[in-house]
């Protein structure tokens, strides 16, 4: 079965302007009159970094009553970009990555998320990362083929004909950087190294650059195998570990956004593998002198998985000393341990909001980063802050 997908580029764009456009075909004008309910719009970011905004993000939607939800939501929002950590559409419903997945891959679970997405899309940028299920071994050589012929992403990043989901972009004041993390996961290796080190490398030197980049306060990173997680299913990914967690200490990482695991779940600050500053629900950070806080936002629509330790998130807080939990090793095997930093667990479906306050040089600039379950209550919230350069 061949499918064919249409591309348009829009150039010559203007900052901080709303436009309107519409799709047609021969016999179909969006732009007569009785059809303009098909009319869309969408605005491009401001030229300017003082203006706030709003973003949304979560991980491992896939095609359900659950994952529309969750769409309903976030468009209530109304975010300036939406950013999706991997686990897209679960076409490939194995998610190894191996050729014996091929088997039970299915296309049209494409075309059924494309159009459950659409409401959202259709205005609101929708920057996404890979997953292990976005490694569809339909498409040879790293199972990207799919994603490629659907859309277009920043090609900015250190290899975009083979890394489509490694990118940056700058909204505002706030910089994002989209990583592939199939490339470093120990638990899924199928990919394990495609890029030869070569988006480690990037990452270092994009990290850099960012944070030296006047008007820039903050940087939020996202991808998928979390850093930092206790679930039962895959806790933490020890390759992301040693390879990235140094650069975002490094760089003074303010928010690092992970799927994978279908839970939320959040950090205190983190440096050095351990509890820098605890985070308390409503507190403050300061990553320049705090350490960095990870947010695993995986429940955005698939089943959900379970903790080795009571849920505790706002309005029901359960705190515990600590959780025993693992993380992967390479190889694929699993490392026993017992942590302190989990702090915020949430079994349900939910994402994130982050609200963007920028300041004038000199003064405080803040990410307000709340995770809102699809019922619409606030289960976290935590404020990261940084002065404004």
């Amino acid at each position: 079965m061949d499918q064919y997908y249409l591309h348009a580029a829009l150039d010559g764009l203007h900052p901080g302007t709303t436009y309107y456009y519409g799709v047609g075909h021969e016999g179909f004008d969006p732009a007569a009159g009785q059809a303009f309910g098909t009319i869309g719009t969408f605005t491009t970011a401001p030229a300017r970094s003082g203006e706030r905004f709003t973003f949304t993000a979560f991980g491992d939607q896939g095609v359900s009553y659950h994952a529309l939800a969750n769409d309903s939501l976030i468009l209530a929002q109304n975010p300036a970009f939406h950013l999706h950590a991997g686990d897209i559409c679960y076409a490939d419903p194995a998610g190894s990555g191996q050729q014996s997945d091929s088997s039970v891959y299915d296309a049209r679970t494409w075309d059924q998320f494309l159009a459950q997405t659409e409401s959202v899309a259709a205005r609101v940028p929708w920057m996404v990362t890979t997953g292990n299920h976005d490694m569809e071994a339909w498409y040879s050589p790293n199972g990207y083929g799919g994603q490629e012929a659907r859309w277009s992403l920043p090609g900015n990043g250190p290899d975009a004909k083979n890394q489509p989901g490694a990118y940056s972009f700058v909204y505002g004041n706030t910089a994002v950087v989209a990583l592939d993390a199939n490339d470093v996961s120990y638990e899924i290796p199928a990919n394990y190294d495609i890029s030869a080190g070569k988006q480690t490398a990037w990452l270092d030197k994009r990290l850099g650059e960012l944070r030296r980049q006047r008007g820039i306060d903050f940087i939020v990173v996202f991808f998928h195998h979390c850093a930092f997680s206790t679930t039962n299913s895959h806790a933490s990914d020890g390759g992301v570990q040693e390879k990235w967690v140094p650069l975002f200490e490094k760089h003074q990482v303010d928010l690092v956004v992970n799927g994978h695991n279908h839970v939320y779940e959040r950090t205190d600050a983190i440096r050095g593998g351990k509890v820098s500053k605890p985070v308390a629900i409503g507190d403050t950070v300061h990553p320049e002198k705090d350490g960095v806080v990870y947010v695993t936002a995986g429940g955005a629509g698939r089943s959900l998985y379970d903790f080795p330790a009571p849920d505790s998130y706002e309005g029901h807080e359960h705190n515990v000393d600590s959780v025993t939990t693992w993380h992967s090793a390479k190889g694929g095997g699993k490392v026993t341990e017992t942590v302190a930093w989990s702090r915020v667990r949430y079994t349900g479906y939910s994402f994130i909001a982050v609200e963007v306050e920028p300041a004038s040089s000199g003064r405080t600039s803040t990410l307000t980063v709340s995770a809102l379950a699809e019922t619409g209550e606030r289960v976290d919230h935590f404020t990261v802050a940084r002065k404004a350069r």
